[in-house]
């Protein structure tokens, strides 16, 4: 397997960039798959050895990557921020390329004030971003972006990259089922319609307990199950991967939120040893339909393949449609139905605890 790290400081357009490079080689037929490594280390209060939580992001990636690389995906795209002052880390049986996406402080303001961002916020990362820029390694192949639109920027990583026509390995009989950490945490399987919440309402979960100071993962499930072209889901294995990434930090509480068409069987398959808690979200159809105008404008966090982010109405109403369809599919073993119609994501939040039954753990005094 091939794989393209493009990193760099907020606003140089690196994961606009991989993913735009992803969705090619996906539809010109290429098995291929994309990671957000901001997507690997949403683990606080972070290790006291690992305060920015580098190495352990860098540990979950090279895991995720090697079930990308089993189940058949030739070509991986990952995009995020890295560690600048050593060389890009090297991942076993992968050949790696590496390039850091370069741009002045002036750019980087218009391209982040454009998303929202400003105040000290603005200023902070502006500021990180060029004491980045200052200390990169050799080693890393900088790509100055200023002046290039993202299509341009496209076409200069691309020049750079020129991945191999390899056959990789198919998943066969060298593929077992990769079992997650030992026992004694607690998994909280969060699922619901399209546009129900199911991110704001278990990141509300999660940072509640980062706020008390319980050592708390949060995975959006979706986001690591990016493959196109090959034959089987990379999600629950790769959710896998970084459970134990996280387990061996200390994190005995992990908050998964997962579209509704993967199982929540899927979560006890590769991770036998874990309490599972599954909950099916019920919001009204007002809500839905005020969530999507909420994500349709931009609000929230901006996630790679949200179709939602400045949808046309017509195309709201498909997605909308597609909810309305999914509300008809009956509950699976073990999950439960919490209601969440009109509630705000903190109470939706603590309705979901009560529901799963995880009050004595998580309503704390």
């Amino acid at each position: 397997m091939e794989l393209l790290r493009l990193a760099g400081p907020p606003g140089v357009g690196k994961s606009t960039t991989a993913w735009t490079v992803a969705r090619r080689f996906a539809d010109d037929g290429m098995s291929t798959g994309y990671v957000d490594t901001d997507q690997l280390g949403m683990c606080y209060p972070a290790p006291d050895d690992d305060p920015d939580r580098w190495a352990l992001k860098e540990r979950a990636l090279a895991g995720v990557a090697e079930e990308f690389r089993r189940a058949g995906v030739e070509r991986l795209v990952v995009s995020g921020v890295a560690w600048p002052d050593d060389p890009p880390p090297r991942i076993a049986g992968v050949s790696v390329r590496s390039l850091w996406l370069d741009a002045s402080e002036h750019s980087r303001r218009e391209r982040l004030g454009a998303r929202g961002t400003d105040g000290e916020q603005l200023s902070e990362m502006l500021s990180a971003g060029t004491a980045e820029a200052e200390r990169v390694h050799s080693a890393w192949e900088r790509v100055d972006t200023d002046g290039l639109s993202p299509s341009e920027t496209v076409g200069e990583v691309l020049m750079r990259w020129r991945p191999t026509a390899v056959e990789n390995r198919r998943p066969g009989s060298e593929r077992s089922m990769r079992l997650g950490a030992a026992g004694g945490d607690r998994l909280l399987w969060l699922t619901g319609l399209r546009l129900a919440g199911a991110s704001r309402i278990g990141w509300e979960i999660a940072t509640r307990e980062w706020r008390e100071g319980t050592r708390t993962g949060f995975i959006d499930l979706a986001q690591l199950s990016f493959a196109w072209n090959i034959d089987e889901a990379v999600g629950p294995a790769s959710l896998a991967r970084v459970h134990r990434c996280f387990r061996e930090v200390g994190a005995d509480l992990l908050v998964v939120v997962a579209p509704i068409e993967i199982e929540p069987e899927a979560a006890r398959a590769v991770l036998p040893n874990s309490d599972v808690s599954s909950v099916r979200l019920s919001p009204s159809a007002a809500d839905l339909r005020r969530h999507a105008h909420f994500r349709r404008s931009g609000e929230g966090p901006a996630l790679a393949g949200d179709d939602v982010i400045g949808a046309t109405d017509a195309e709201v109403e498909v997605i909308l449609r597609t909810a309305d369809l999914q509300s008809s599919l009956p509950l699976r073993e073990h999950e439960v139905s919490v209601r969440t119609r009109g509630l705000s994501p903190a109470d939706a939040a603590a309705a979901v605890r009560r529901g799963a039954g995880w009050s004595a753990v998580l309503d704390r005094p």
